[in-house]
């Protein structure tokens, strides 16, 4: 149905006043800096400028990166559990030459070639020894778990991942061992010389976990704590011994494993407060201390949390300085249900707040990870959902992982298992190019169209969208870095805001609902723009949305004089579920 610009509906207004404090920050960012070359999902479009109002001066450019940026800031991650990945020997077990094997998929270092996925970071679910297939209760923190190779496989991966220009970091879980770690098992005799590396209580307090779970189990005529399972105790993080035996870790794997950085599971759990439990203030000093550490033996290693809650909580831990980026778990459900419902204002809203709770920056983006159910399931299997969140997600600010499969439509639902199922390479039978013997895990449902040979050749599938939206924001550093400045919209399913930063402005649109939408026009508020702006698409998703027929004028906003913008209308036809990237040039 087509939608009929409004002047000023008051949705318009409500949403002027929700992001008054983004606007203050204002966009004229100036002419931008010369241009890489052109996306392969630009559609071809003639700049028109703009033929009335003129708006502010704009002031001189400021080309690059923003100070101080890290070397993660700008990267896209893929987080790889190495057992469901690639298995380079028939034992149905995904391994580290596998994966090797497989890097070119990821980045084959190339930057002229578009048939990888363009990836720059990569993240390794646990890859030390464990008696467990997931790896998360770990039994030697030096030694690389045996299913998958040995230290000397993984030296060659990080060798060969760093030579495509992909930086390494893996799952640290400092949190818990193994009971079968030889420190827990000499824990087990009191006054033992790693009795204190774990927390007992003669008898165990007369209160249970933050979700209400068992957390202390009998051993020995004690009690040792253990928040997530029997199998699994906590490490006593007070004792300078395990602090110092767990830097040194960290060395170890900085230094001689060469790894960029690491991923610190179960982050806000590490020292309990009596009943507290989570976040607490003993966890924030220690992370920050231990964060310390790491940047003493290597400056830029990269310290990411996991901080399972709201995002207050989660960037608290950016702002004092416990860690280098967290995951922002808000914006994630936020994206997976605008996507699902076309609800386009609580993307908007949730990425205004973004930026406010980040200001720094220091913020990791997702989709979905290895404890949730699959993006696509949770989408009802809907391809075009699907791409529309991946189009916000890589067109947003914050550094953006990407769970393995995502990018083919995997399925999956808990059981932890069914969420971590192999990767389906090709539809050959018995192993579908991930084994050539039985897959430790069975394929996921709807695997027969879920897999990298039979999209990777079709421009409009979604391993071809992902493979656009990854190429357009290496391109493009103000997608990641920029200062965002939301619009309000004629409709509610579509999502668009301004990104501002090195030297250019970029209009980020979005439609996020399954119908053709036409005439749908933008305000912005005051500060936004400057100049009389001409306007040239950068990028389309799916790539046939500027093929396919035109998608009408491509025209420069009038820009007010106090650098507002009123009911723009930058293309006369928005396909479903298609999202466009298009420059702002003063």
């Amino acid at each position: 149905m087509p939608i009929v610009p409004r002047r000023a509906p008051a949705r318009r207004q409500i949403l002027a006043g929700l992001f008054a404090v983004v606007l203050a920050t204002g966009a004229c960012a100036g002419p931008p800096a010369p241009s890489g070359p052109a996306s392969p999902i630009a559609g071809a479009a003639t700049p028109i400028p703009s033929a009335s109002a003129s708006g502010p001066t704009c002031p001189p450019p400021v080309p690059g990166l923003p100070s101080g940026q890290r070397w993660w800031a700008d990267r896209v991650f893929y987080e790889v559990f190495v057992r469901s990945f690639a298995d380079s020997d028939g034992d149905g077990i995904g391994d580290l030459r596998g994966l090797t094997d497989r890097l070119d998929y990821l980045n084959d270092g190339d930057p002229a070639t578009t048939d990888d996925l363009g990836v720059t970071g990569l993240w390794l679910m646990p890859v030390a020894e464990s008696p467990s297939y997931h790896g998360y209760d770990v039994v030697d923190y030096r030694t690389v778990e045996s299913d998958y190779g040995s230290n000397d496989d993984f030296r060659a991966l990080v060798s060969a991942a760093h030579e495509r220009g992909i930086n390494v970091v893996v799952d640290f879980v400092i949190n818990h061992t193994s009971v079968q770690h030889p420190w827990f098992v000499d824990a087990r005799t009191p006054g033992s010389e790693h009795d204190d590396w774990y927390v007992w209580l003669d008898q165990p307090p007369g209160w249970a976990g933050p979700s209400g779970q068992t957390v202390w189990y009998p051993a020995g005529g004690r009690s040792y704590y253990g928040l997530f399972w029997e199998g699994m105790p906590d490490l006593n993080l007070e004792n300078p011994k395990v602090t110092a035996e767990l830097v040194d870790v960290a060395r170890f794997w900085l230094e001689e494993m060469a790894v960029d950085g690491f991923r610190l599971d179960a982050a806000q759990h590490l020292i309990e407060e009596g009943a507290s439990q989570v976040d607490t203030t003993a966890t924030h000093a220690w992370l920050g201390g231990f964060r310390d550490g790491i940047h003493a033996i290597r400056p830029d290693a990269l310290v990411l949390g996991e901080v399972f809650n709201t995002r207050l909580v989660s960037a608290s831990y950016v702002d004092s300085g416990s860690l280098d980026l967290v995951f922002d778990f808000d914006l994630a459900g936020t994206i997976r249900n605008a996507a699902r419902l076309g609800d386009a204002m609580s993307v908007v809203a949730s990425l205004a707040e973004l930026g406010a709770r980040y200001p720094t920056g220091g913020v990791a983006t997702f989709l979905s990870n290895h404890d949730q159910n699959r993006v696509m399931s949770e989408l009802r299997g809907d391809f075009g959902a699907a791409r529309s969140a991946a189009a916000v997600l890589l067109t947003a600010p914050g550094v953006p992982f990407l769970y393995y499969g995502e990018e083919v439509g995997l399925q999956g639902r808990k059981p932890d298992p069914e969420i971590r199922s192999p990767l389906p390479w090709t539809t050959a039978q018995p192993g579908r190019g991930f084994t050539s013997g039985t897959p430790w895990e069975a394929f996921a449902p709807g695997v027969e169209s879920a897999t990298v040979g039979t999209q990777t050749a079709n421009p409009d599938s979604l391993l071809s969208a992902y493979r656009d939206l990854v190429r357009l924001r290496g391109e493009r550093p103000g997608l990641s870095g920029g200062t965002l400045i939301p619009a309000s919209t004629d409709s509610p399913s579509v999502a668009a805001w301004l990104s501002v930063g090195s030297g250019e402005t970029l209009l980020i649109v979005h439609n996020l609902s399954d119908e053709d939408l036409s005439g749908v026009g933008l305000t912005f508020g005051a500060g936004s723009l400057c100049g009389v702006p001409t306007a040239e698409v950068l990028g389309a998703v799916p790539a046939s949305a500027a093929s396919d027929g035109p998608v009408g004028n491509v025209s420069g906003p009038d820009v007010r004089p106090d650098g507002g913008v009123d009911g723009y209308v930058p293309l006369d036809r928005l396909p479903a579920h298609s999202s466009w990237v298009i420059r702002v040039s003063p």
